[in-house]
């Protein structure tokens, strides 16, 4: 104990000489003033949350205000986040570094505001400013009866949510980092039980808490072997002191890491926490821990790769980009498959997460694996890395304004089983259209924002596989089908899921006595709606907003200089093919030009030049009228590939039959069915039995006699000593 707190003094005096320095080039060097405004605006945005967060003190007087009040207030912050980001990513200056008051005396807090925190930060605030816009009228549609505690409760972790996630991505030390991210996962815990009425949400939270602060203890050790070494917590020292790592320190530090990261990020097999915690939330709330929640962990995987623990000069180990790039692929087929066979719609978009999760690291594996090593100066990581940012903000848009159309059929209907749903689309047309641009771009459809990322990550896989040959360019190849299976099996879960929720007629009261939602709500979703319209028909324009994180990662060419080479209306990849022959280019301008001209002549075809007479006849049932059990379910178009995959879904299915009287006259048939998650069975049951089976043992053991206790304690500590004393004197 007594060296530890010699070690604590010491590093103490190193931060006060290293803080007097500072204090001298900065009064030799003073701040730009534009660098001042921009400081001005994160402390304007810190501002505006802790009076949100504060607001929920209103709740004293009236529930609804502290409500109103608080959205408001996180919405002003969120604007200013978009402002500071954009000024950032769009002007030529110098990282932001703004050092905090000194709250312990060993560590110094500080905030530093990059290319890539930029980025992040302009990905949080855009889907922040429709979660807050939207969520005062959805709580009180969804929960009428709630209370002022329950109100504050959700005012108040709603801001600290936000801010927590804004100023982790702005972090410019390990310990402002880590208090963030513990911030950002109490605060999202208890956004997820605030709303518990039978239990459900309560199971789902505490799974969610276990899960992730098992990743955080993996990110505390890796933190604490840099911070050992470095003898310092800021970004800086930690990269230099990793300089000197070697090769299998680094590696198992960046997995440590990893596996912190992929936690939160819901990657397969780490991801049970996710289907369950995602609908439990509120809708706005699901819609941010979905779209921009698990990017946060993303950016965690970019800044250890890239910045933390890369090497200085040499290409990154290819272990790393291999098992990113695995993990990916599987999170993204696995991810779509589940998705799939769920008929909860909340459920069934978080477990679409997990699919877009694994697109996002595909890129970031392919970029792990480039960087460095190729003879193209670095291009194919560059359209890697896009590829992989870009989603992270289309998946971002598509995702929150998908959760948003599903909160507000929940808010309306009090229902998230698609199979008591049906006929939306007449009592609802705003709600049913905006969903439907969603569906199409998380189909990767175009004209809109996921076919321009998903096909700029085919170029890089397809770019990349004349660079690799034997296993390694088999697994480039079926990571490409694999892309390809993904993007067609999500095309065939949203037909479902639009279909079944939206199409038809309507299965029972709640969907019949239906309206639509207010304009707040439906303004909340047409603003991540014209995020995808935009991303996907001028995606070249937003290629700016790449360059300073794309070349600040990879020490490089920005985005734009490679994806738009040959201007902003065209999508291209700078590099040479095999043969001499040039990457794919595309313009999704002309493309959805093109799209909007066909759509006049496709009516005309359809009704033909000489409109023929029509004669209206009631639909042929076989004599019976048609009722809703008519329409497909969503169980009946799903069943075809639960058969087809059934040795990963593992399907449980129970009929039952009610007689009237006799075995001859069936009344009814009762059918149920659930999929398997694999991992949860083969991996998380079995720990869990585990864990019993040794508590049960520990248990047994537990006589009571004081000499058995001082047994096991010495025996504990020569284990110790054994293990750890061999250390030089």
């Amino acid at each position: 104990m007594l060296l530890y707190f010699r070690r604590v003094l010491y590093y103490s005096k190193i931060e006060n000489h290293r803080r007097a320095i500072e204090n001298a080039v900065r009064l030799i060097i003073p701040t730009p003033p534009n660098q001042e405004l921009l400081l001005t605006g994160l402390l304007v945005m810190a501002a505006c949350y802790a009076i949100g967060a504060l607001s929920s003190l209103l709740a004293l007087w009236s529930g609804r205000l502290a409500l109103v009040a608080g959205h408001l207030a996180a919405l002003a912050g969120a604007v200013f986040g978009i402002a500071v980001a954009l000024a950032v990513l769009l002007g030529n200056h110098y990282p932001l570094a703004l050092p905090l008051p000194d709250l312990f005396p060993f560590a110094r807090l500080s905030l530093a505001v990059d290319g890539l925190s930029a980025y992040f930060l302009l990905v949080i605030s855009l889907v922040a400013v429709a979660a807050t816009l939207y969520g005062p009228a959805y709580l009180q549609a969804h929960s009428p009866k709630a209370g002022p505690a329950r109100r504050a409760t959700q005012v108040l972790a709603l801001n600290v949510f936000l801010a927590c996630m804004a100023f982790l991505c702005c972090a410019g030390d390990a310990l402002s980092f880590i208090l963030c991210w513990e911030g950002m996962t109490l605060a999202s815990y208890v956004l997820v039980v605030s709303d518990d009425q039978d239990g459900e949400n309560a199971r789902a939270g505490l799974l969610y808490m276990i899960m992730t602060h098992a990743g955080t203890a993996m990110l505390l050790v890796s933190f604490l072997v840099l911070t050992e070494r470095a003898g310092a917590f800021d970004f800086a020292a930690l990269r230099m002191a990793a300089i000197s790592l070697d090769g299998s320190t680094r590696s198992t530090l960046f997995f440590l890491a990893l596996v912190g990261f992929a936690t939160k990020a819901g990657v397969v097999p780490l991801h049970v926490w996710l289907p369950r915690a995602h609908p439990a939330a509120p809708s706005h709330v699901s819609a941010l821990m979905s779209g921009v929640m698990l990017k946060v962990a993303i950016y965690g995987i970019l800044r250890f790769g890239f910045g933390l623990l890369a090497p200085a000069f040499d290409p990154l180990p290819a272990s790393w980009g291999w098992t990113v790039l695995v993990l990916g692929t599987s999170s993204a087929v696995l991810g779509v498959l589940y998705a799939l066979q769920q008929h909860d719609l909340k459920r069934l978009l978080a477990f679409h997460s997990v699919e877009n999760i694994g697109i996002i690291l595909i890129g970031v594996g392919l970029a792990m694996l480039l960087w460095r090593r190729e003879d193209a100066g670095g291009t194919l990581a560059t359209v890697a890395l896009t590829a992989a940012l870009l989603h992270t903000v289309n998946h971002a848009a598509f995702k929150g304004l998908l959760f948003l159309g599903a909160g507000s059929v929940l808010c309306r209907t009090h229902v998230r089983n698609m199979e008591e749903l049906g006929g939306l689309a007449r009592h609802m047309p705003w709600t049913a259209g905006l969903f439907l641009l969603g569906a199409v771009a998380i189909s990767a459809l175009p004209p809109l924002n996921g076919f321009v990322s998903e096909w700029l990550t085919f170029q890089a896989i397809l770019g990349s596989a004349s660079h690799f040959h034997g296993p390694a360019g088999f697994v480039i190849v079926f990571s490409a089908a694999m892309l390809a299976l993904t993007g067609g099996l999500a095309a065939a879960c949203f037909v479902k899921a639009f279909g079944v929720t939206f199409l038809g007629r309507p299965r029972t009261p709640h969907a019949e006595h239906a309206t639509e939602v207010p304009l707040t709500m439906i303004l909340s979703m047409a603003w991540l709606a014209s995020l995808c319209v935009f991303l996907g028909v001028a995606p070249g324009y937003a290629m700016g907003l790449l360059d300073a994180p794309t070349a600040g990662l990879l020490h490089g060419d920005g985005a734009s200089t490679v994806v738009t080479a040959h201007g902003p209306l065209v999508l291209s990849a700078a590099f040479m093919l095999p043969g001499g022959a040039k990457a794919t280019a595309i313009s999704m301008t002309m493309l959805a030009v093109l799209l909007l001209a066909l759509t006049p002549l496709a009516w005309l075809l359809r009704r033909g030049l000489r409109p023929a007479p029509q004669r209206t006849a009631p639909t042929w049932t076989c004599g019976m009228a048609p009722t809703a059990r008519f329409d497909y379910t969503a169980t009946a178009f799903a069943k075809p590939l639960s058969l087809v995959f059934a040795a990963l879904y593992r399907p449980r299915s129970a009929v039952t039959r009610e007689t009237a009287g006799t075995p001859y006259v069936v009344r009814r048939i009762h059918y149920s069915g659930e999929v398997i998650d694999i991992a949860e069975t083969h991996i998380y049951h079995r720990v869990q039995h585990g864990i019993t089976a040794l508590s049960q043992t520990i248990r047994d053991a537990s006589t009571g006699r004081i000499h058995g206790y001082i047994g096991f304690v010495l025996g504990a500590l020569f284990l110790t000593l054994l293990l750890f004393g061999g250390g030089q004197r």
